[in-house]
């Protein structure tokens, strides 16, 4: 078993094209490298593994055929860390051998499983370092297929092989300045899941003990309120209306005034003084004006939303501070 730690950001499909080159470049990308990447994903046919946060995938690489399960974890500002087990398999089938015992749920009967969804995409992969830390670039081009429905897949993940966590942030902020991205909590396997059966992520909880130490209260309402607005991000994917983005403007002057009572933050370092809120505010203001006139659809708007630079480096920065305290 391993402990996968990734940070997953979401980029439309038009940008990483035209950006990749420079982005390799930045970088110190090594070890580049193109894979088509075939994965098939299995469940019963009530979702059981989906109910209980684990996924199971079979993917061809390379010639090879690989099964994966991954048990559930946590996820904060795109910040992925899960447990991992793999196989080598003889050929694009489960098998249940594998599975049985250690972390398999106990209830859930290997004998009930099918091909649920797929995901196939390119994957641009390449090795960086920052400040002795190594990790691996992946820029993933292609699609989700659940039965007859398909939508793009295009994604930037960045995961530990050997260091700090806390630099996926720091090369995450570089990225940014690069192309506009935003961190993701939503693995693949849930957009998959979400494709084939409409389901969503968790709704956002806000009841709290706030009994103990008062920053760790503080804290644990930034992270909340950062999760909370990137879920309300991932919901304008399906169609962007008024009342994602009003909520997503409540989140943004929280997360705004919460960071504002901590002394130990120096705003004018960590989010360049309240100018970078301001900025994503304004913006978020003008996508309100543009869904309540109806100038643009309610796809078109979330991809004017994705194009904002300052908007995931916001969302980054904010990531960051809760990595580093």
């Amino acid at each position: 078993m391993s402990k996968e730690i990734e940070l997953k950001m979401v980029v439309l499909p038009a940008v990483i094209e035209s950006a990749l080159p420079e982005l390799l470049e930045r970088l110190g990308a090594k070890a580049i490298k193109e894979t088509w990447l075939v994965n098939t994903y299995f469940d019963t046919p009530e979702m059981s593994l989906n109910k209980s946060r684990v996924a199971l995938r079979v993917r061809q690489k390379d010639g090879l055929f690989i099964q994966t399960l991954k048990t559930k974890g946590n996820s904060v500002a795109g910040l992925h860390r899960r447990g991992e087990w793999e196989w080598v398999v003889p050929e694009n089938k489960l098998d249940a051998a594998l599975l049985v015992g250690g972390v398999w749920p106990s209830e859930i009967s290997t004998d009930d499983l099918i091909p649920f969804f797929e995901t196939n995409f390119k994957r641009t992969s390449a090795i960086i370092e920052c400040a002795g830390t190594k990790i691996e670039l992946a820029v993933d081009c292609g699609y989700i297929n659940a039965g007859e429905k398909q939508v793009p897949l295009s994604e930037v993940e960045l995961e530990i092989i050997e260091g700090d966590a806390g630099r996926l942030f720091e090369v995450a902020e570089i990225i940014a300045e690069i192309m506009p991205v935003m961190p993701s909590d939503v693995s693949k396997a849930e957009q998959g899941y979400r494709l084939g059966q409409e389901v969503f992520g968790s709704e956002f909880l806000s009841s709290l003990n706030c009994m103990g130490d008062y920053r760790v209260y503080v804290k644990e309402l930034v992270a909340r309120n950062l999760t909370r607005w990137l879920y309300l991000f991932d919901r304008a994917r399906q169609g962007c209306s008024e009342a994602i983005l009003r909520e997503m403007r409540d989140r943004l002057i929280v997360l705004r005034e919460l960071l504002s009572t901590q002394g130990s933050i120096d705003l004018s370092v960590v989010f360049e003084g309240v100018a970078l809120f301001d900025i994503v505010l304004g913006q978020v203001d003008r996508l309100i004006g543009v869904a309540v006139h109806g100038c643009a659809g309610r796809i078109e708007v979330y991809e004017q939303l994705l194009s904002l630079n300052e908007m995931g480096v916001l969302a980054i920065k904010v990531g960051r501070w809760l990595n580093d305290n």
